[in-house]
């Protein structure tokens, strides 16, 4: 992912229902939420209290709504209005702020659990420390910040770097964090989603949804032919995705 899908300049988005198309593709297609939630989970159990959680970004709501079980009272912030609406309808009972992180404005509000999953790629990366510190203003002693990052190695980083340079600083904001928070606030973890499509079209989908940004279509056949040749398998194609789950708490 380079600077343009980095944040550095504005990505290109798809249109709402194609980037909705090619969301509930890459959910139907991939392991990753349940696996996600299972991370998840071993945080929830480790905290003080489960009363209040926010999501930054909740997308369509894969994650929130079982995540929601876990709380008494969940707020959204959310910058898609079709997304939010969505939501708005599916779960009448949630707090939903169809604004950007950087703009909305929750106070007093605290919260128990922060999840921040795959949604720091669309801001600035120089923006990152401050987008977190923000998110730690809003959470109650006791409580942590989960953010999820796509890692810069496996198979889905070397899909990324045949088209584009993936250099999300990872290391550096972990060590950024640390350096703010203390070491023994942060965690990291690892987890691994794999993605499996029957036919090749549904691989190049998804695979035009990682990169992020719709410029990319012209390298289609470019795509289709990564995909055939390196992630064939005999039931059709699958691909790794390395992802990493940083954890800050809040003593």
């Amino acid at each position: 992912m380079d600077k343009e899908a980095s944040g550095q300049t504005p990505i290109e988005m798809e249109e709402d229902a194609e980037y909705q198309r090619q969301l509930n593709l890459f959910s139907r297609s991939s392991t990753e939420k349940g696996i996600e939630l299972v991370k998840i989970g071993e945080i929830i159990s480790g905290l003080a209290k489960r009363k209040y959680f926010l999501d930054i970004g909740a997308g369509g709501g894969d994650l929130t709504i079982p995540v929601s079980q876990s709380f008494d009272e969940t707020t959204i912030v959310e910058p898609n209005v079709k997304q939010a609406d969505f939501l708005k309808k599916r779960c009448p009972r949630f707090n939903i702020y169809n604004d950007s992180w950087e703009n909305v404005d929750l106070t007093p509000m605290r919260f128990d659990f922060i999840l921040c999953s795959h949604v720091l790629y669309y801001i600035k990366e120089d923006q990152w420390l401050s987008t977190i510190k923000k998110m730690y203003a809003h959470l109650e002693e006791g409580g942590c910040i989960a953010v999820v990052l796509q890692s810069p190695i496996g198979e889905v980083a070397d899909f990324f770097n045949q088209f584009t340079h993936y250099d999300v600083n990872i290391l550096e904001l972990w060590q950024d964090l640390i350096q703010r928070y203390g070491e023994d606030a942060v965690e990291t973890r690892y987890f691994l989603n794999e993605i499996w499509t029957e036919s090749l079209d549904d691989m190049v989908t998804i695979g035009l949804f990682l990169l992020l940004d719709r410029s990319f279509k012209k390298y289609t056949e470019k795509i289709r032919q990564y995909f055939e040749s390196h992630h064939k398998i005999q039931e059709g194609y699958c691909i790794k995705q390395d992802e990493i789950l940083l954890i800050v708490k809040k003593k």
